[in-house]
């Protein structure tokens, strides 16, 4: 049995499987100090959930990653702020305006999987896992998938540096990467308020609320938003659920009998091996928490990942069970940071596993192929997952 003794979101072990760690968290240290980079953790799911609802003592005002950096994006701020960005930008996350979606999501399935079929391999995440997202979100925004390569990019390096773990040189490659996009995405706003156009950027420039709208720089701060989050967070599901159905191949076995299974397995595998595993709030005052005292001006991780394996609130947590009804995961955050682009994801996801199913069988990962996961603290996913199959 493991040993462990004391948790950082940078070791490799916790990269490989932060599960054990997290129920150490839970059971011995639910407020853990992390002193070489001075931050604290939360890992039970109700402290999780209080924390987020509660801005005004844990505020994401100073960023969610581990610096103590201010910024213009909509995460990055607190009421009444945020209350002002999000009401601007949520007429472009309408149930209506992302079930449009669904008919171009199916046919950028099908045409990812018509190249795999045709070729006779498949390696999950280059084939399909990020390029359906990035494909997805170009048409979203209303850009030429082209530039999918450099959106895959740009979002990369905003990962890595908000981790809190990249190298000093990354700083200067996500300089360079902002500038790229804002040029990019500048020219694009300028169009589209000459020559609107069917999309979420035209939405995003023309956004007014009782003479309000987004300045140029927070319109450019949402669109960096929209391409990480509707990239990292569908990739890593893509990859996760494979991984989850291999580890529990009765509940594949499952879906496949039970189809009508789809919306609830999209929620149990969010929940058992959640894409994005923490983020960072900054304390705003001195707050005892189980005896223990965080200071003012801290910052603190909630382990969303943690929070969705608590056996306190989810039966039998260590097991996938696409069933599972009711299912109050956090995988998307809670409160007034749930995320926008949640409906996206799931509809990505659940019309990528109904498409495997019905075109593919004996689905599996290659067991010779060398599987590899990312390697970055704040999110959990594969790098490559190389599969075997046989046409339906």
């Amino acid at each position: 049995m493991q040993t462990i003794t004391h948790y950082s979101p940078f070791s490799s072990a916790v990269r490989e499987n932060p599960y054990p760690h997290y129920d150490w968290l839970r059971r011995e240290h639910p407020v853990y100090y992390n002193e070489r980079h001075d931050f604290w953790t939360l890992s039970r799911y109700q402290d999780v959930v209080k924390a987020v609802r509660t801005p005004e003592i844990f505020s994401s005002a100073k960023g969610v990653g581990l610096d103590k950096r201010y910024g213009l994006s909509m995460i990055a701020h607190d009421p009444p702020d945020h209350t002002r960005l999000r009401k601007l930008v949520i007429k472009a996350f309408t149930p209506r305006q992302i079930a449009s979606y669904e008919p171009q999501i199916q046919a950028i399935i099908d045409g990812l999987l018509d190249d795999v079929l045709a070729k006779g391999s498949f390696e999950l995440v280059e084939d399909l896992a990020i390029p359906l997202p990035v494909t997805v979100i170009a048409h979203v925004l209303g850009v030429d998938p082209e530039y999918r390569r450099d959106f895959k990019r740009w979002s990369d390096d905003v990962v890595n540096f908000t981790a809190g773990n990249a190298p000093a040189e990354a700083r200067e490659q996500l300089r360079e990467s902002w500038k790229e996009f804002c040029d990019y995405f500048s020219d694009m706003m300028e169009a589209r308020l000459r020559d609107p156009q069917d999309d979420v950027v035209t939405i995003l420039a023309q956004a007014q609320d009782e003479g309000d709208s987004l300045t140029v720089i927070e319109f450019l701060n949402f669109c960096q938003l929209l391409l990480v989050a509707g990239n990292e967070t569908t990739t890593n599901l893509i990859s996760n659920g494979v991984l989850a159905f291999n580890e529990f191949p009765e509940e594949a076995e499952r879906l496949r009998r039970h189809p009508e299974l789809a919306k609830h397995m999209v929620e149990e595998v969010l929940r058992y091996d959640t894409p994005v595993q923490l983020t960072y709030r900054t304390t705003t005052q001195d707050i005892d928490i189980h005896g223990v005292t965080i200071p003012e001006d801290t910052k603190v991780a909630l382990l969303w990942g943690s929070a969705n394996r608590d056996p306190e609130m989810f039966d039998k947590a260590d097991r996938l069970d696409i069933t599972r009804d009711p299912n109050p995961h956090v995988a998307f955050a809670a409160g007034i940071h749930y995320c926008l682009g949640a409906s996206l994801a799931r509809l990505e996801m659940r019309l990528t596993m109904e498409t495997l199913a019905r075109r593919m069988r004996h689905l599996e990962i290659d067991p010779d192929g060398g599987c590899e996961r990312i390697d970055t603290a704040l999110l959990r996913g594969m790098q490559r997952i190389p599969m075997v199959f046989e046409p339906a």
